[in-house]
């Protein structure tokens, strides 16, 4: 099916890719997520071409041309990656595909001639469309329909398209937190799940073949986990993952030369429809815990630390009944934490972003007492960090503290106190005082001083010293009680040796 033509801004190195294929006889389109991201009226981050010649002709086309080829996966799957004047272009042949024991990758990958066939293989109709030159778009599967109804569904069965990539569950999980459609399909549709009357409630269920999960690779989960958490819609793409029992599905990890099944979340499924107190709380604590994520900025730490700063709500040792008789999870922060860096270990996050998420999810409870207390107690915590060795100066304390900020406001903002405007602006306040605090009167390490270590061993007679007066400096800045100015600092190096 061709629609009307219409005007597609593309990129140079697209527009000479498909002049030049079209020029020798072979049909090219731009195919995939950057058409429908045009018709969405968004700018691609990057395109894919589809042709009917073959790989050696598009190389035998475009190496001439001033291109350089910089892969091939030729024979196995049709593909020619190119490159020209830094920016990269995959270049695959029309092709058809059959699917077997593996988890992601096709068995057997055939050529074939022509573009309907090539957009029948692909996984949602909001991606099995194709783009000429001419601004002609093709879709043989209603995806222009379903974007126009935000709706995102499988190209055929979904079962079957699953059963074949088991990576496209999580895409489906992704593509619905980027995009914010709902999903549907049209067989196995299951009862509701979640709380009705919330942002995240599904009318209907799926199941999908989440067994099938356990051949995909750590790595190409994780890289879609990430990618769905950082989504605009992320809460409704969690809400999916956790419906239709991804969440608890596995994947792989190699190690010494075999595979070992490993666990992706099943930690949140107790989460789903789990009480909170109501005085406190407007949602459950899975669609508090979304809520809280859509109300963050668009950074991985934020939004992980946000995904599991309640994980150990309603367990054994946590969930309790206050005197009312109301749900209480006392300490729960400690213990999430822990989870925390058991999951993400798990998952083989680096070790320096494990530390910061841990770091964000224990201390997460750490501000609402001090919307009481004041400034008095913020300076006694921001001391602590300080000291603590986390941190290896001001500055990575102070990036740290921004995103713990960010993770309080988004917490409250996703209780009671989101919709009491007074309140949440008591605690952007604090929050700003928080980082002020942090920014300006307390240095971690000593070359977050005023003075440098030069300037103070021309003070001292006995240069050996040198370390101690640092340090007796570094520890009265941190008390507040000497300002973190060059000439108060040379003074209190002046009087501190003549009393020592």
């Amino acid at each position: 099916m061709t629609a009307e033509n219409r005007q597609f801004i593309l990129p140079p190195i697209i527009n000479r890719i498909l002049t030049l294929l079209a020029e020798q006889g072979h049909e090219a389109y731009v195919v995939g997520g950057a058409v429908r991201d045009l018709l969405l009226g968004k700018v691609p981050g990057d395109f894919d071409v589809a042709t009917s010649a073959r790989p050696e002709q598009v190389i035998g086309l475009l190496e001439p041309a001033g291109f350089t080829v910089i892969g091939e996966l030729g024979q196995n799957f049709g593909v020619v990656v190119v490159h020209q004047h830094g920016q990269t272009v995959e270049v695959a042949t029309f092709r058809g595909e059959a699917y077997g024991a593996d988890a992601h990758k096709p068995e057997q990958v055939w050529y074939c001639n022509d573009l309907r066939s090539d957009l029948a293989r692909r996984d949602f109709t909001v991606n099995a469309m194709a783009l000429d030159l001419s601004g002609n778009v093709y879709d043989y599967h209603g995806g222009r329909r379903d974007l126009q109804q935000q709706i995102l569904r499988t190209v055929g069965v979904a079962e079957r398209r699953y059963q074949e990539d088991a990576l496209r569950m999580y895409r489906a999980c992704r593509f619905v937190g980027q995009l914010g459609f709902d999903y549907v399909q049209q067989q196995g549709a299951g009862p509701a799940f979640g709380a009705a009357n919330t942002p995240y409630y599904l009318p209907h269920s799926y199941s999908f073949p989440v067994s099938r999960s356990a051949g995909l690779s750590l790595e190409r989960v994780r890289t879609e986990l990430d990618k769905l958490l950082l989504g605009k819609w992320a809460g409704k793409g969690l809400m999916l993952l956790l419906a239709t029992g991804l969440a608890a599905g596995r994947c792989r990890v190699r190690e010494q030369g075999a595979y070992r099944e490993i666990d992706v979340l099943p930690e949140l499924e107790h989460l789903a429809g789990l009480p909170q107190n109501p005085r406190f709380h407007c949602y459950n604590v899975w669609e508090h815990t979304l809520a809280a994520i859509d109300n963050s900025p668009r950074q991985l730490a934020i939004r992980w630390a946000l995904l599991l700063h309640d994980v150990a709500k309603g367990l054994p040792g946590i969930r309790k009944l206050n005197k009312e008789g109301q749900p209480s999870d006392h300490g729960h922060e400690a213990e999430s934490a822990v989870m925390a860096e058991a999951i993400l270990n798990r998952l083989r996050y680096p070790a320096p972003f494990v530390k910061r998420v841990v770091w964000l999810v224990a201390r997460h409870m750490r501000f609402a007492p001090m919307l009481v207390t004041g400034e008095r107690t913020l300076l006694r915590w921001l001391r602590s960090e300080a000291a603590s060795g986390i941190f290896k100066d001001n500055h990575e304390m102070t990036v740290a503290f921004e995103q713990l900020v960010a993770v309080f406001l988004a917490d409250m903002g996703a209780t009671h106190a989101g919709k009491n405007t007074e309140l949440m602006a008591e605690g952007r306040a604090l929050g700003e005082a928080v980082l002020e605090l942090a920014r300006s009167k307390m240095p971690v390490h000593t070359k977050d001083l005023a003075v440098s270590g030069h300037d103070v061993l021309a003070l001292l007679e006995d240069k050996s010293r040198i370390r101690a007066a640092m340090q007796y400096l570094l520890q009265r800045v941190q008390s507040t009680n000497l300002p973190n100015e060059k000439t108060a600092l040379e003074d209190a190096v002046r009087g501190w040796q003549k009393r020592h």
